[in-house]
Order: structure tokens, then C-alpha cells, then sequence
């Protein structure tokens, strides 16, 4: 057998495994997939609002913040500006004369991790929000988040992101992502595994600052990092199907690309930082499926290599019979010399298609499970079929990056 076929038979059976993995995972959970109402729990939530350079962001997602259904006097805001270029800071204090109960910080440019950690030990709330100037929240959302601190080792919880009103294919592709991120993400956190706590709002215990320290640069990858020292320190992150954040979707190639390579780059080197999580014994599921991701974007790589080697092998193959039967075409439009065969169905076909089907389920249930009404269309298609490819040459890049020692910057 080629090695090519065995590195394709291996990525299927590795697609397949991680499928059924997370189907047994929603099966055994299915009686608790969402929180009942905490009642009298609204404990003080301070939401932490990091900005640099968000001119035309800033209003809107204040806007979200000042409009949540949340008892007010329960309710602290902080925007900080982290030494803007630009009219941010005075967007930030003309929407505070409008409401002067926001709180405004200003502080030199450190980075996104330096104007959270300038914020938390001022902030007064028991509960810590985070929050990106690029996002707006559902009115709901902090109940809803909050019927997930259901004792003391839940340290944080997520909310489901979702990208806002996609407009052309590039942020369809991520909606349908996001979609699908949505439910393998709950079915994560099950298994005491999610690895990230997103800046579209994830909720904190406050105390849990204290135990653990303070956000860190972390690659530019710093709600990564904090995910893998929660981890570490055997916290649980759990994730609120019900409470959805919409985000803008990147509107341009190089825009999503370079995103995805902070993510990517992010993901290696603060795994690299934290080996012990790869501890089988002591971490189970965490390490196996850190692991898994490791190994994904491994067989990713070869796999889409291997469709384009082998595609580009046949259209030569074919070119080259067309030149010797000078593009007579004619005699193979005829049914009776199809060849017929070529729509066999072996194993490795057949392993292909059901992890195919396994994807869009995943999409659907995302969609069911965090009661999402847009309309998928080409979207899906587009994701399915182009997403992998640029998937896979992010992870060239991505290792490129780390062996040249390139930082990868914000913007």
C-alpha cells in the first residue's frame, strides 16, 4: 500500500474517532446540556473592556454592555484605553457622559493582557468579565453564563460565539466555523477539556486571578494561555450554549489569515509552555485531545498536500491523453464508455463520506443547540471544500513563523 494512501486512510480513522468521540460525549451528557436558573444568584460582575485603535467599535459594543438585562447597581463597566492612536479614548469618554457610571481608564500602550491586568485590581465585582471592542452581547447573556458557576471549581465560563450578519463568503465560512466550533466546544467541556477563554466575553471567578496570577503576553495568545494555566491548576471551564456574542467576521483573506496565524502560533508555542498537560495519567482527556490537535494539524498538512499532488497528477495525466487523441472528446461523452468504476464505493471512500456527514451534523446541531436562525446555504459548502486547504497552509505558515522566530502582531 503507498504511503500516501496509509497517511489518508490514517487522517480518516483519526476524523472518525474524534467524531464518535464527541457523539458519545453528547450522548452521555444529553440530560444536562444547559443549567437551570440560578434564581437570587446576580453576584457583582465587573466587564473589562481592553481597547486599542477601536475607533468606530467602541460605542457599539458599550451600547451592548449599558443595555444588558442585569441589575444595574450589580453592574460595573470598564473601558480601557490602552494608549489609542487614535479618537477611541474620546468615543470612550463622550459615551461616559451619557452614562456616568461607565468607568474610563487610560494607561500607555502594553498590550491587551497589561490593560486587563491595569482593570482587574480595580475592578469591584465578585464575578470578572472580559470582553473584545470588536463583540456585542445578547441582553441575556450574563444570566445566562452565570447558571454555570455551579460550585467553586468552575472557574470560568465561555459563551457561544458567533459571527454577526456575514455579508460575503469569506464571513460565511466563518459563521458556518463558528457554528460548528459552538457545539464541539460544549461537548469540550464535558470532557474537562476546552483550551481557550475567548475575549468575546468569558466570565471569571475573581478570586481565581488571585490563585492563578495574571494574564500574561502568551504569544499575543493571552485568553489561550489563561485556559491551559486554569487547566494546570485542575480548574474547570465550563461553556453557556445560551449565551451568544456576535462578533465581526473578518472581511479579507490577509485579515482572517493573519488572525489565524496569531491563533495557530499561539496554540504551539503556549502548549510548548505547559508539556505537563500532555501528562496522560494526571490530565486523561485534556492530554489526549491536546495531543489530537497536535496530531490534526499534522495529517491536515499531508492530507490537503497529498489532494493537491494527486489532483494536479491527474489533470496532467489527462491533458497529456487529450494532446494524443488531439482533444477528441467526443467518444467519451457516450454513456457506454464511462467507466463506471471509478463510482465504487471502497472503504476509504466510504470512511470519507461519513466523516463528511459527521461535519454537517456537527454544523446542524450547532445550530439547534444555540438556537441560531440564519440560513447556511453556500456557506457550508463554501467551508467544507476550501476551508481545509487554507487550514492547512495556515499550519505551514504557523511553523514557518515559529522556526524564522517571527512575532506575529495584533494589527
Amino acid at each position: 500500500m503507498p504511503i500516501s494512501e496509509i497517511f489518508i486512510y490514517l487522517g480518516t480513522f483519526v476524523a472518525l474517532y474524534f467524531g464518535i468521540l464527541i457523539f458519545i460525549t453528547l450522548y452521555e451528557n444529553r440530560r444536562r446540556l444547559y443549567e437551570k436558573d440560578t434564581g437570587g444568584f446576580l453576584p457583582v460582575i465587573s466587564i473589562i473592556l481592553p481597547c486599542f485603535n477601536e475607533q468606530g467599535n467602541v460605542e457599539e459594543v458599550l451600547q451592548s454592555l449599558v443595555s444588558l438585562d442585569y441589575p444595574k447597581d450589580c453592574l460595573e463597566i470598564i473601558a480601557v484605553d490602552d494608549g489609542s492612536r487614535d479618537n477611541t479614548l474620546s468615543e470612550m469618554l463622550a459615551f461616559q457622559k451619557k452614562y456616568p457610571a461607565l468607568k474610563v481608564l487610560c494607561k500607555k500602550n502594553g498590550g491587551k493582557h497589561t490593560a486587563l491586568n491595569f482593570a482587574i485590581p480595580q475592578a469591584k465585582g465578585e464575578i470578572i468579565g472580559t470582553i473584545d471592542a470588536d463583540c456585542f452581547a445578547e441582553p441575556d447573556a450574563l444570566k445566562q453564563m452565570l447558571k454555570y458557576f455551579t460550585g467553586p471549581e468552575v472557574a470560568a465560563v465561555v459563551s457561544t460565539i458567533k459571527v454577526a450578519q456575514p455579508k460575503n463568503i469569506l464571513e460565511g465560512v466563518q459563521y458556518a466555523e463558528f457554528m460548528v466550533s459552538a457545539f464541539t466546544k460544549k461537548m469540550l467541556s464535558f470532557l474537562g477539556s476546552l483550551t481557550v477563554t475567548p475575549g468575546p466575553l468569558t466570565l471569571f471567578r475573581k478570586e481565581t486571578f488571585d490563585l492563578v496570577g495574571p494574564y500574561k503576553k502568551a504569544y499575543m495568545t493571552e485568553d489561550l494561555e489563561m485556559a491551559l494555566r486554569l487547566q494546570s491548576h485542575n480548574l474547570k471551564i465550563a461553556c453557556s450554549w445560551e449565551a451568544a456574542i456576535y462578533t465581526k467576521g473578518k472581511r479579507t483573506l490577509k485579515e482572517l489569515s493573519h488572525q489565524r496565524l496569531r491563533w495557530q502560533r499561539g496554540f504551539l508555542l503556549n502548549l510548548k509552555d505547559y508539556l505537563g498537560l500532555l501528562n496522560f495519567k494526571q490530565h486523561g482527556n485534556l492530554s489526549f485531545l491536546l495531543a489530537y490537535s497536535v496530531l490534526g494539524a499534522i495529517l491536515s498538512v499531508g492530507l490537503m498536500g497529498i489532494t493537491i499532488f494527486q489532483f494536479a497528477k491527474t489533470v496532467a495525466s489527462n491533458i497529456d491523453n487529450a494532446w494524443l487523441i488531439k482533444f477528441d472528446i467526443k467518444p467519451f461523452l457516450s454513456l457506454k464508455n464511462l467507466d463506471w468504476s471509478l463510482l465504487a464505493i471502497n472503504p476509504l471512500t466510504a470512511m470519507g463520506i461519513i466523516a463528511l456527514l459527521m461535519v454537517l451534523l456537527f454544523m446542524y446541531l450547532g445550530k439547534r443547540f444555540t438556537f441560531d436562525k440564519s440560513r447556511v446555504g453556500e456557506k457550508m459548502l463554501v467551508w467544507i471544500f476550501v476551508y481545509p486547504f487554507l487550514n492547512a497552509a495556515w499550519w505551514v505558515l504557523t511553523t514557518a513563523s515559529i522556526i524564522s522566530g517571527k512575532e506575529i502582531r495584533w494589527k
